[in-house]
Order: C-alpha cells, then structure tokens, then sequence
C-alpha cells in the first residue's frame, strides 16, 4: 500500500514546497500594487492578482463633511495597506482641507481622527503602524503627531512639537514623520524610515 504522501504527488519535502508556494501565491493576490483617485471620486485599488477594490468617497448629510477626494495615496512597503487624506470643503477657507487619515486593508476601510488638520502621513515599521501630523490651516508651525496601530486603530503615542522648540529625546517615527513632512509632495513616499 503506498503511503500518504505518495498519493499527493511526492515526497513530504515536495508537499511542504507545493503548500509553501500556493501560500504564498494567496498572499500575493491580497497584496495591494496600485490605488488612484477615478473620475467620480472614489479609490480603485488594484491587487497583484489584477483584482480591483472600489473604495467610495464618503458622503454624509453635512454640507462640509462630504468628501471632495483622496489625496497623498500611499501603498505600504508589504503592500497590505493603503493609506490616504480624505478631503472635504471647509466652511472657513476657499479650498478643501485634509480632514481624516484613512486607511484599507483586509478589505475593511478604517478611519484615523487626528487632533487638528493631518496635512502629513506615513506608514511606520512597514505598516503595522500609522503617523499623522496635524496643525492648524493658517498660523504657528506648532503640531501634534499622533501615532495608530492600523490593525487595532488604537492611539499608541502622541507628540507635541512646538514650533522653535528643541526636540533632542523625540521618539523616532516623530523624527522621521517631521523629516518625511519637510519633504515636497513629489518627493514624499509616506514611509517613516
């Protein structure tokens, strides 16, 4: 009688392979390439399998919560989250403004509310985490830098940066939150590093 693994095409090593790659050929069709704004306004994600995601723009009844686009869309390094700045119109200025840092991954859209206006982002330590520095729209260069565990969407640090102040024990994603903020938006990748 031949044995079990005979009957599955081989050796235990090869099974081991065969599963190993089918794995791995899964992961890579849930794994995110490609996130742009469409002509109506919403997210079209695109995973490595050539599958798309429609992630609609948020509309709700107030007149300035409505979403008007997505903006500095990122995908992180692992390719398993995509990250973006919804922008609404505000009452108070003649352009629409950064409002949320949002979040996709494992098909579920998550929403980040930072302290002020989040006119930056990043993904930290591969996209397990997410940064956002928020100030106001018009006046002092003064921040709040809030940290998320994207999974959770649990708060795990915040940060105030003052304006002129020196910041010699700052926790390293603010540093490298504030160096990818000081970049131009061409140059921005929105991977804290």
């Amino acid at each position: 009688m031949p044995r079990n693994h005979e009957f599955l095409g081989g050796t235990p090593l090869a099974m081991f392979v065969a599963i190993l790659l089918a794995a791995a050929a899964a992961l890579a069709q849930d794994r995110y390439v490609r996130a742009v704004e469409d002509p109506e306004r919403n997210l079209v994600i695109t995973t490595a399998s050539g599958s798309r995601v429609v992630v609609a723009r948020s509309v709700v009844t107030q007149p300035d919560e409505v979403q008007v686009g997505f903006r500095k869309i990122a995908i992180s390094p692992d390719g398993s989250v995509v990250g973006w700045l919804t922008y609404r119109d505000n009452c108070c200025t003649s352009y629409p403004i950064p409002a949320l840092l949002e979040i996709f991954s494992g098909g579920k859209r998550r929403s980040f509310d930072p302290a002020i206006v989040p006119f930056d982002w990043c993904f930290v330590d591969g996209g397990t985490k997410i940064a956002a520095r928020s100030t106001t729209v018009h006046g002092p260069g003064h921040a709040i830098l809030e940290l998320w565990d994207t999974k959770s969407g649990a708060r795990l640090e915040e940060f105030t940066w003052m304006e002129g102040d020196e910041h010699p024990g700052a926790p390293a994603w603010v540093v490298a939150l504030n160096a990818e903020s000081s970049r131009t938006p061409e140059q921005q990748t929105h991977v804290c590093r």
